[in-house]
């Protein structure tokens, strides 16, 4: 729902007054993060939460609440709808394009697989990196040039990349930790992604002007956009010198000692083991992604009458099927594979991604029920309460904003109900301070999203890598936190003083004193991952040598015997 200042309380009182009587809405989403957190089941959870909702909606009624819930989850797994000349219209694909791409990159890993393409890319480009530093510095740099979507990226970068990372011990934890930091960063921040699509969106609800006008001023966002560039700089800097830090670091340690990148703990995915074809080459995997790449992209940038033709849910769900097509052309010519091992690909690929489909439905329910439970108007009487001192409007927004998209799962609806609530505000705080404060909510939806158990971000992202849901969270949490705290401080120094310039020397100095103190606390400790890798691979090496020498000594001693 998008909110205008219009529409809100225009006093404390009446603020207040509704936070009060919509406090309720925080309740199916607290109940679900707790539970989740406790039992470490998120299934029951996340249904529970639901449920809890909806017995709300329906006045105590059991029965009645099982059928609010499952109209909620029917409505939010199905396409983008609106009401035209009074008859509800199909306007996009929605939810169920998310749905429906999640399954078709799914069928597409698994083809990949089954032709050989993911096993000749291993062999030829992954011999090329050397070191679990180039591991995860190729990790980030492969998210980085997928800035188009987010979801695109965490599914295609984390299958791709998570066999690499395995081979050098690289935590799943920490594998879905880049894959998901990076992700969320750079589509917030490269202008061409479907992420400023709905971001110039909400500037131009709240402005009621122009696409161009709105796209401008997005622009001018990226530049104090602190917490996103702030993560990329923490992920590249932790990488290269090998520091990890509180669950990062206990991951990490156990994948280096054991051998196990999963923790001891459940997977979030199928590990079943595709049996490829030996003829496969690399160009087996780059030419379906090429295409997948080439298809969304052209798809998200057509426009007709200055609009664009399909919404990205539709765009994405088109350019997975076309990929598929692509596949049919390249493998079955060459016999790579039969026609019967194609189609049977599409089972293998459901049920690769089926766990991942099951929690989204239910993430996105459970946003759906905290909607009807009019969470929107909380939010918004909440900010408009909170908003009175005008240099400290970035730092009030950034923390309203991480809280609502911790709550709701949600980055994309955390900025579309809180921009257009800090856009017409420019009248009276100025353009400059409007525009730090939507940096503001922006940064604070990235942080909300990124950590939140419930956020289809980290379902996604532990889902590509093959890790632990939750143990992914918790073990992230940490870190995103630290980058959080750094980031609430240059948005307080940017708007105290109205100058972005000093915030972002601010920001500099406080992100390298972390990763300096770090650095030389954990290599005092011992702890650099890096260095414990060595060893560990040292004395593997040497525990080698020492079983052949003794087999050696063992056949001398019994060669000498006969004789």
């Amino acid at each position: 729902m998008i909110v205008t200042m219009a529409e809100v309380a225009i006093t404390a009182d009446n603020a207040l007054q509704n936070m009060g009587q919509y406090f309720w809405a925080l309740l199916p989403t607290v109940v679900a993060i707790i539970l989740a957190l406790v039992t470490k089941e998120v299934y029951i959870s996340l249904f529970l939460g639901i449920f809890v909702g909806a017995m709300f909606l329906g006045n105590g009624n059991p029965i009645t609440a099982l059928a609010e819930l499952f109209n909620l989850m029917a409505g939010a797994l199905g396409p983008s709808t609106a009401v035209v000349d009074g008859q509800t219209v199909i306007t996009g694909a929605g939810n169920a394009g998310i749905l429906i791409f999640v399954l078709e990159l799914g069928i597409l890993v698994s083809l990949m697989a089954k032709a050989g393409g993911s096993k000749a890319f291993g062999d030829k480009v992954f011999k090329r990196i050397k070191s679990r530093k180039g591991a995860m510095l190729a990790t980030a740099g492969f998210g980085c040039v997928l800035f188009m979507d987010d979801y695109f990226n965490r599914l295609t970068v984390g299958p791709i990349m998570q066999p690499l990372n395995d081979k050098y011990r690289i935590s799943r934890a920490k594998t879905a930790f880049i894959v998901g930091s990076v992700s969320a960063a750079v589509c917030i921040l490269a202008p061409i992604s479907s992420w400023a699509s709905a971001i110039s969106g909400s500037i131009g609800e709240g402005l009621k002007t122009t696409s161009t006008e709105a796209f401008g001023y997005y622009v001018k966002t990226i530049f104090c956009n602190f917490y996103p560039i702030l993560l990329l700089l923490y992920v590249i800097a932790t990488s290269v010198l090998g520091i990890d830090m509180f669950g990062l670091f206990k991951h990490e340690k156990h994948a280096i000692e054991t051998g196990d990148v999963t923790g001891g703990l459940e997977m979030a995915s199928s590990e079943e083991v595709i049996k490829s074809s030996s003829k496969g080459a690399i160009w087996d995997l780059i030419v379906p992604l090429a295409v997948l790449i080439a298809s969304c992209c052209t798809l998200l940038l057509l426009k007709k009458d200055g609009e664009a033709m399909f919404d990205t849910n539709t765009a994405l769900a088109m350019g997975g099927c076309i990929a598929i097509f692509s596949c049919i052309i390249l493998y079955l010519p060459r016999k790579l594979m039969t026609l019967k091992e194609f189609t049977g690909c599409f089972g293998t690929g459901f049920k690769s991604v089926a766990e991942v489909i099951i929690i989204l439905a239910f993430a996105w329910t459970l946003a759906s029920v905290c909607e009807s439970m009019h969470l929107s108007e909380f939010v918004t009487a909440f900010a408009y309460w909170m908003g009175d001192a005008k240099s400290l409007l970035p730092a009030i927004f950034f923390i309203v904003s991480m809280g609502t998209a911790f709550a709701t799962g949600t980055s994309w609806g955390t900025f579309g109900i809180m921009v257009p609530i800090v856009v017409p505000m420019g009248q009276q705080i100025g353009p400059e301070m409007m525009i730090l404060t939507i940096a503001a909510v922006l940064s604070g939806s990235v942080f909300g999203d990124h950590v939140s158990p419930i956020s289809d971000a980290t379902i996604l992202s532990a889902a590509s890598c093959k890790c632990n849901h939750l143990g992914y969270v918790k073990a992230q949490f940490p870190s995103a936190l630290m980058v959080a705290g750094i980031t609430l401080v240059t948005f307080l120094v940017s708007g105290l003083t109205e100058l972005i310039w000093l915030g972002w020397i601010v920001a500099v100095v406080l992100i390298i004193a972390l990763i300096v103190t770090a650095y030389f606390i954990q290599r005092k400790k011992g702890r650099l991952t890096d260095k414990l890798y060595k060893e560990a691979t040292t004395s593997a090496a040497e525990a080698v040598k020492e079983v052949a020498a003794g087999e050696v000594a063992a056949e001398d001693s019994l060669s000498s015997g006969q004789e």
